[in-house]
């Protein structure tokens, strides 16, 4: 099998390693897809666990996605089988998995996302993930594990607690933070700059990329942002339609004053 470099989402077209970088489509928008894609990021964010973002819906934005020329993430309700495997067949390249506590539940989702060698997804390269079935068995097989890239999040604190064993999962691309909910469980929500959640958070990222694996983050520019890119985070989401439209318009209201004169 020959895997072109483009085939690697974390890698650039001389094949050398670079930053994801992305943006939410809470809408479900496949014009603002389209959009993320003309700005310039490499990859957009599907939310299937906060929202009604069905599989059928999803395919239509990973198609928007492609067609732009950048990846589609989705991130999951959970790591349930039919979950991550239909998700892959629409044509997911990244897949997120939220609340992932254990390295238990980490195996599993790879058991499930991963062919053999490294686990047991399920058979069928009819689907537009893998190829509509035209190229030859094997290396589609090895192609697909290679192409794709599962993710869990880390949101607890029992979850960086066990992030040096969720790490040492094979077939795992990394781990991927998490810190508004890592927040609420350490009783600081809300708070972004408090110096524990700061801590925890480096400290997971250093840990992934001690172990040759990737890792990713979303929060809004600022501090933690800055200090993750510092860390070498390698997926960084930075914003979404809905946040920067709801900001975007509350600024363009407060400069139309609803009082006239005269």
């Amino acid at each position: 099998m020959t895997l072109k470099i483009t085939d690697d989402v974390f890698l650039d077209r001389a094949g050398r390693p670079r930053r994801v970088r992305g943006v939410t489509v809470n809408s479900a928008s496949p014009l603002l897809v389209s959009l993320a894609a003309q700005v310039g990021f490499e990859a957009v964010w599907i939310e299937s666990e906060h929202g009604p973002v069905g599989f059928e819906r999803a395919e239509t934005l990973c198609l928007a996605a492609e067609a732009g020329g950048i990846f589609p993430l989705i991130r999951l309700p959970d790591g349930e089988r039919h979950h991550v495997l239909r998700a892959l067949e629409i044509g997911a390249r990244i897949i997120l998995v939220p609340m992932v506590d254990n390295a238990a539940y980490a195996r599993r989702i790879v058991e499930v996302g991963k062919y053999p060698p490294l686990g047991r997804r399920g058979f069928n390269v009819r689907t537009r993930g893998m190829g509509f079935g035209m190229e030859n068995l094997p290396d589609a097989l090895a192609r697909a594990n290679a192409r794709t890239h599962l993710f869990v999040q880390i949101e607890t604190v029992e979850a960086v607690a066990n992030v040096d064993e969720i790490l040492a999962v094979e077939g795992l691309a990394g781990v991927f933070m998490g810190p508004g909910d890592l927040a609420v469980d350490m009783g600081c929500t809300g708070q972004m700059g408090d110096p524990g959640l700061r801590e925890a958070v480096l400290s997971c990222l250093a840990k992934a990329r001690a172990a040759g694996k990737l890792s990713g983050i979303f929060t809004l520019p600022g501090p933690l942002l800055s200090a993750a890119m510092d860390a070498g985070c390698d997926l960084v989401i930075c914003g979404g339609d809905v946040m920067d439209l709801g900001a975007a318009w509350s600024e363009l209201l407060r400069q139309i004053p609803a009082e006239r004169k005269g």
